[in-house]
């Protein structure tokens, strides 16, 4: 668990010093929240010079950490749901694959 926790620190630390207009002085931070649903949670806190800086920092910041998870196997956690279906019938099933869709996202 610990090696699980200290890689998307380093990660996100590297992300946060790479980018340009993110301050060095003083210095981002990434921290281990806590458990949420079937996930760890991480933050990332950086100094921007001025305010007009935060919502690019905010966007390079997204990009990158899912470039660089993505590259580090790190899989991100999204909302699963349950569906429950009344079976006093009968149900049908079918399982349809979107010929649109990128086969990378299966």
């Amino acid at each position: 668990m610990v090696q699980t926790r200290r890689r998307p620190k380093k990660l996100l630390l590297k992300i946060a010093r790479e980018n340009l207009m993110v301050l060095s002085q003083p210095e981002p931070l990434a921290l281990f929240l806590g458990f949420g649903d079937n996930c760890l949670n991480f933050e990332l806190r950086v100094f921007v010079r001025g305010l007009d800086n935060r919502i690019p920092v905010i966007h390079h910041s997204h990009l990158a950490i899912e470039r660089e998870f993505r590259k580090a196997g790190i899989n991100i956690a999204f909302p699963q749901r349950d569906i429950h279906l009344d079976t006093t019938g009968p149900v049908e099933v079918r399982l349809v694959r979107d010929p649109k869709a990128n086969s990378d996202n299966s």
